[in-house]
């Protein structure tokens, strides 16, 4: 399965609209249309915050294979030095 139809299969499981999921991007559902049909490739700004409104890793989305390392997420908040958005960012990934 390509990474446009994993987008429009868990889109769909949740019940998000194109258009929902595009504002909560800030793109437009012709956009998202676009990255389902395999038209166009999102950028990686755009991968991680498809995979965070999805609820999946960047990783289920380009290769279809969830797998993380349940360790890194408890390590990644528990660094005093990483700032909120880096955390945030890291963790998407």
């Amino acid at each position: 399965m390509s990474l446009g139809k994993r987008v429009q299969q868990r889109r769909k499981i949740l019940d998000i609209s194109q258009l929902v999921l595009a504002k909560s991007l800030g793109v437009t559902p012709q956009h998202i249309s676009l990255v389902e049909q395999e038209k166009v490739t999102p950028s990686i700004v755009l991968l991680a915050g498809l995979a965070t409104q999805l609820g999946v890793s960047v990783d289920y989305l380009v290769s279809g294979k969830e797998g993380i390392i349940t360790d890194t997420i408890p390590a990644i908040k528990a660094d005093k030095k990483l700032k909120l958005k880096a955390k945030k960012s890291l963790i998407s990934l």
